[in-house]
């Protein structure tokens, strides 16, 4: 008897053990689509005004020229965008170094999603997000989903002359931008037609047509291209949490810089006075002030970037199993109780 209870217990400590979750760090090999140019040009990818150079820091990567009108680019063209599911969210990153910004002209994208006809979904030097879908249902070329191209062509702000990750995520709901880990900013977009962009985006990626770096797919605009190195780069079909991101930067070659928390002390006597004056001037009573007070509070899902946590969901089937070992265990001690009996 008291051996099948302490089996019975060492069942349920592995069990809770189990519950757990270990899971490992996201990287680069998560990914729908992978470059590293350490290993060369990807096979299929059409480059024109850029080639394979080496970096102090980062080995072999893509030099990009600079120019005008797809000079500078390298252009994969592949089915799998255009194939998969994209209903868990859509997450594309970059490493790049920006040249400075006298040396960059126009939109200078970084990286771009290509549409068919001259749809794009792209990330600009200047950390904006430009996006044309350009119709693709429709014959008239009605824009789905567009922001200003130009507008995108206004003060650069990457990080210039230094190495940095950047990461997109988009969910049905909101589009953040990334760097070295870090959130930059929620809905980083150019001017234009932006209240459906994120939704849309997921259900046009079945027009999706391939990745371009360092330009964008719109022959006839006047544009910059983008001048700097690019050493990798990647997509996956979900959007990524902010842990995620920050786990894919590490992963990659980053190091988290936590900013020190300035504590502040209002000084002792200030903080007295206050305190007095709290206690000893009466408070105003207004007609306002009978009326009840408005829920200030927000949800945690306003303030959580997407995905931030999983659930509890994988703990519940452990619970069970762990339920019907107890009754296993509970009817043999009977039943053995009966036998001895008898």
């Amino acid at each position: 008897m008291k051996r099948i209870l302490a089996a019975a217990a060492v069942i349920l400590m592995l069990i809770s053990l189990s519950s757990i979750p270990a899971s490992a760090a996201v990287s680069m090999n998560d990914a729908l689509i992978s470059i590293d140019f350490s290993n060369g040009i990807p096979e299929g990818m059409e480059v024109v005004g850029a080639e394979l150079v080496n970096d102090e820091e980062k080995g072999q990567v893509l030099s990009f020229a600079g120019g005008s009108s797809g000079s500078s680019k390298a252009v994969l063209k592949t089915d799998i965008l255009s194939q998969t599911d994209f209903s868990e969210g859509l997450t594309f990153t970059v490493w790049a170094k920006a040249a400075p910004p006298d040396e960059l002209h126009g939109m200078a994208p970084i990286f771009t999603i290509d549409f068919t006809r001259v749809g794009y979904l792209s990330l600009c030097a200047n950390l904006v997000v430009t996006v044309n879908t350009d119709g693709n249902e429709t014959e008239w070329g009605i824009q789905r989903v567009w922001s200003d191209p130009f507008s995108a062509a206004e003060e650069v702000s990457a990080c210039e002359n230094e190495w940095a990750q950047y990461t997109v995520v988009i969910d049905d709901l909101s589009t953040y931008l990334y760097i070295n880990g870090k959130l930059y900013e929620e809905n980083p977009f150019a001017k234009g037609n932006l209240f459906d962009i994120p939704y849309i985006l997921l259900e046009e990626m079945e027009y999706a047509t391939g990745i371009e770096l360092g330009s964008y797919n719109c022959p006839w605009w006047r544009y910059g291209d983008f001048k700097g190195l690019i050493s990798s780069a990647a997509v996956f079909n979900k959007a990524l949490s902010a842990d995620e991101v920050k786990e894919l930067y590490v992963s990659t070659g980053g190091t988290i810089v936590e900013e020190p928390v300035e504590e502040t002390e209002a000084p002792a006597e200030e903080t007295a006075a206050e305190t007095t004056e709290a206690v000893t001037e009466p408070a105003a009573v207004t007609e306002e002030s009978s009326e009840p007070a408005a829920d200030t509070t927000a949800s945690s899902s306003d303030s959580e970037t997407p995905a931030e946590t999983e659930g509890n969901s994988a703990i519940v089937p452990i619970i069970i199993v762990a339920v019907v070992i107890i009754i296993a265990v509970v009817a043999a001690v009977v039943i053995i109780n009966k036998k001895k009996a008898k």
